[in-house]
């Protein structure tokens, strides 16, 4: 019985369907000589090095290759440690009209910027004034190009304060810095915040001059290890 084409329903599958196979196999036979001549082409160093690597895979291992070991680069490789930068932060305080407002101390392995927090904030606030993010732009263009652990401390004065504690208020004043030297382009994962509140007074008197220098933001960083991020000097 056949159809209106004339082929038989019955009829077997097509007896030349091997041509398809042979062609595929030819093809590639073809692409391998082709790759063995252009072998021939190149110089004996580069052919034995794609030698060893087509070895490499038909042999299912791969070639060791020695990776370079990362190189720390800072300003470090002059011999000077933090001294560099202890000299360019020197520097910052010359963009504020006061400069008691800032200082500025370190050694060859630690650094601190002691900035006086009526110079940030407004009384009782916790955000930076606008008047000193440019202060804190130019404090984090230095820092930001070296790698070693940021120690953010806010401290307040013993003043009781109202609605919040002096805790919240020295934690969160640190805080603010910390955001702010992010968006300026050092690294979060580099910085912490402390509150320490009013228990570690740089004048133990209680006239409004020495509250004044007790209100301030200490921004420490250590030539050390991330595994001991509050390793620091004992401040001045």
């Amino acid at each position: 019985m056949s159809d209106n084409s004339g082929r038989s329903k019955s009829a077997g599958p097509d007896p030349h369907r091997w041509l398809v196979s042979y062609a595929d196999y030819m093809t590639l036979l073809c692409a391998f000589f082709i790759m063995l001549y252009a072998l021939q082409l190149i110089d004996e160093e580069e052919g034995a090095a794609i030698r060893s690597e087509i070895e490499a895979v038909f042999s299912n291992q791969l070639p060791i290759t020695e990776l370079p070991v990362p190189q720390l680069s800072t300003p470090l490789a002059k011999g000077n440690g933090l001294l560099p930068l202890l000299a360019d932060i020197r520097q910052v305080t010359q963009i504020i009209p006061e400069s008691d407002d800032i200082e500025v101390n370190g050694e060859e392995d630690w650094i601190s910027v002691s900035l006086n927090a009526d110079l940030l904030f407004a009384s009782g606030q916790t955000r930076l004034r606008d008047e000193a993010l440019p202060l804190i732009e130019a404090i984090a263009e230095h820092l930001r190009g070296w790698p070693f652990p940021i120690n953010v401390q806010g401290h307040s004065d013993d003043t009781p304060a109202t609605g919040v504690s002096n805790w919240e208020i020295s934690v969160l004043r640190a805080a603010s810095v910390v955001q702010n030297l992010v968006l300026y382009g050092v690294a979060p994962q580099r910085m912490a915040a402390m509150g320490m509140s009013h228990y570690h007074p740089v004048d133990e008197g209680s006239s409004d001059e020495a509250k004044a220098k007790n209100r301030r933001v200490v921004i420490f960083m250590t030539q050390g290890s991330f595994d001991k991020p509050w390793s620091r000097p004992s401040e001045p």
